[in-house]
């Protein structure tokens, strides 16, 4: 009886570490995964909402699922209404994930909410991956940088 041959493939090159930490933070399971995809849509605009719409809008804030973009005048306002749910969807599919569950449209940057625990968790966060890449030299400083 013949054992079938195992075929093995070649060890792929190393990854570079820009395409490791870009594939941690889009894997969703990083605690800054979600404001990399905020940071990725805020910098890609034009690329997912097209150049006439990112002409005359641009995103102000993401809470919950809920993202508020900023509309030039009402008759873009009207426009955009009509096109929320496309919108949503070339985001979500862009960005792979159900990110964006509703968009909400303002012409006043003040009134949009935002999270406020959302910078300290960031802090936090940056903290928390420092201090485990970290020299242990520097743990009873109390201080991070």
């Amino acid at each position: 009886m013949n054992k079938p041959l195992i075929v093995r493939k070649k060890k792929s090159e190393p990854l570079l570490s820009s395409e490791v930490l870009q594939a941690l933070f889009e894997n969703g399971k990083s605690e800054l995964s979600i404001h990399f995809l905020r940071w990725k849509l805020w910098k890609q605009w034009p690329e997912f909402v097209g150049p006439t719409i990112s002409q005359n809008s641009e995103p102000v804030s993401y809470y919950r699922g809920t993202l508020y973009v900023w509309v030039k005048n009402s008759a873009w306002m009207q426009q955009l209404v009509f096109m929320r749910e496309p919108m949503r969807d070339a985001i979500n599919s862009k960005l792979q994930k159900n990110y964006v569950r509703e968009i909400r449209l303002t012409m006043d940057r003040r009134s949009v909410p935002s999270d406020p625990d959302s910078a300290f968790q960031l802090k936090q966060s940056i903290q928390s991956l420092m201090s485990q890449g970290g020299d242990e030299s520097d743990e009873g400083s109390g201080e991070a940088y």
